[in-house]
């Protein structure tokens, strides 16, 4: 059965009370008025800071113990990239196909183009490194090849494959 709140009288299943017609006060919802019970009543561990430790800094040694002074008239072996490095010049010198060769990085650099032109960019893959490889063939720091005039010829354009395949090889 069903009590009134306000005077304690039976109300069976109606809304109002038939004693007092007192109507029920609204109640929030159970979940925002209750706190949930913890989950276990174990005790909280006291935490205390832990003590200051001043350690002395420490002190760090100028050289390693096993270190050996060099002799006074030690010199360092020479930079093997200094030496032989592509800086110094080229290695494959041009005559006449330096023009023929200038014509084929030209016509590269249009094929690269275009070919990003017609496949939205995802020649860019292989033409961009294969025309820095032509430029460097133009310059003397490549060797050409038929393998690449031959590369050139299928993946990046006609006229520049061929030019690079007429062009006199290195190898």
């Amino acid at each position: 059965m069903v009590y009134c709140e306000n005077c304690g009288s039976e109300k069976g299943d109606s809304y109002y009370c038939p004693q007092c017609e007192a109507a029920p006060q609204p109640k929030p919802p159970p979940i925002y008025n209750q706190v949930p019970p913890p989950i276990y009543d174990a005790p909280q561990p006291q935490y205390q800071a832990p003590p200051q430790y001043n350690a002395p800094p420490p002190t760090y040694q100028q050289t390693p113990p096993n270190y050996q002074q060099p002799p006074p008239n030690y010199q360092p072996p020479p930079n093997y990239q200094q030496q032989y490095s592509y800086q110094q010049g080229a290695v494959y010198h041009r005559g006449e196909s330096d023009a023929l060769l200038t014509v084929a990085f030209v016509f590269m650099i249009i094929g690269t183009i275009g070919l990003a032109c017609v496949t939205f960019g995802i020649a860019l893959a292989w033409g961009i490194p294969m025309t820095i490889h032509c430029g460097k063939i133009r310059k003397g720091l490549k060797p050409n090849t038929i393998a690449f005039g031959v590369c050139s010829l299928l993946f990046v354009g006609v006229v520049s494959g061929i030019l690079l395949l007429v062009a006199p090889k290195d190898q």
